[in-house]
């Protein structure tokens, strides 16, 4: 069938825009011509109806997309699709819909009661979070802006907390940014390890609330069992200093439960609150732990330690196959 050829009846002064629209804007108004027809207008502060007018005539074929990512309207392409998509979609009444924001839409008065009961009860915010299926976020600014009632037996009110906060470790951290570096709190200890004066550093873990990464921890046993720290004094070594060879494998047992693979995820983490799973003020620099690394590797000899490791493994692997538990085997 032959297709009708419209008529080209404007008015003065609209804009062409491919073969058949046309767009008038006159007098506050914004008017869509097909042919000799008005198709539609609106304000021309009217954007809803812009992106209905355009989207109606995309989908209705009077318009292409490329027509109008040119001049004069210069339309991203991104843009318009998404505008063609929410229009067949959800229908033109889409464009026109409202959303209410009166309410908060995730903490509603229920929510904030379930999570009023769960602080009451003990729970940290990181574990309330997870139980009311909330972020961890969402509930500390709803706690900020008091949308959840503080009960009198809520322990993780501020001055009933044991232990130093997240936020109190945070400016210790960056206040000890003045002297020694960030997170150097333990000065006293990095001063005498400089002098000569202790061989290393003292593990010491103290009380504090939302450790970042604490629950490495949970980890340890299985790091000592799998022969993590069986080298120590005997195949890995290090001169004088702050961090000993049990902090440096400490730090790369944590690493590998952690799913860090390279020492330069490490500047992804706070170091003050990687430092306190280690029982330090902060883990090693990039730089030093490479430095710390080598010279284990250098002065120890890490191919024995791996072959006794391997043997060690084997031999248990052996045993409980066998059901045979602490049997030794000789090779």
């Amino acid at each position: 069938m032959h297709k009708q050829s419209l008529l080209s009846g404007f008015p003065e002064g609209p804009h062409k825009i491919g073969v058949a629209l046309r767009i008038l804007e006159k007098d506050d108004w914004v008017t869509y011509f097909v042919g000799g027809n008005n198709y539609y207008s609106h304000r021309k502060d009217d954007l809803n109806g812009r992106r209905f007018a355009l989207s109606s005539l995309m989908a209705n074929g009077h318009v292409r997309v490329c027509d109008l990512e040119r001049e004069p309207l210069l339309i991203p392409h991104r843009t318009l699709m998404n505008w063609l998509t929410q229009y067949r979609t959800d229908g033109p009444s889409s464009f026109y819909r409202t959303i209410d924001h009166s309410l908060p839409r995730v903490m509603t008065p229920e929510k904030s009661a379930e999570c009023a009961g769960l602080l009451a009860a003990g729970l940290s915010p990181a574990e309330v979070a997870r139980r009311a299926s909330i972020k961890e976020t969402t509930l500390n600014k709803a706690r900020q802006r008091k949308a959840i009632p503080r009960l009198p037996e809520d322990v993780c009110d501020d001055s009933k907390k044991s232990g130093s906060t997240k936020t109190e470790r945070s400016h210790a951290d960056a206040e000890a940014a003045n002297g020694l570096g960030t997170a150097c709190t333990r000065a006293d200890e990095r001063v005498a390890t400089a002098m000569g004066l202790a061989e290393c550093a003292t593990a010491r873990f103290e009380s504090g609330c939302d450790i970042h990464m604490a629950g490495l921890l949970a980890g340890l046993p299985a790091l000592c069992a799998s022969g993590l720290l069986s080298g120590l004094g005997k195949y890995h070594k290090l001169p004088k200093g702050f961090y000993s060879a049990l902090h440096i494998l400490l730090t790369l047992g944590f690493m590998a439960l952690g799913r860090i693979r390279r020492p330069e995820g490490l500047r992804h983490i706070p170091p003050g609150e990687f430092g306190k799973v280690i029982g330090l003020d902060r883990v090693p620099e990039v730089r030093t732990l490479r430095e710390k690394i080598s010279t284990m590797a250098a002065t120890g000899n890490p191919d024995a330690w791996m072959q006794e490791l391997s043997k060690t493994w084997m031999l248990s692997r052996i045993a409980r196959t066998l059901r045979i538990p602490g049997q030794k085997m000789i090779f």
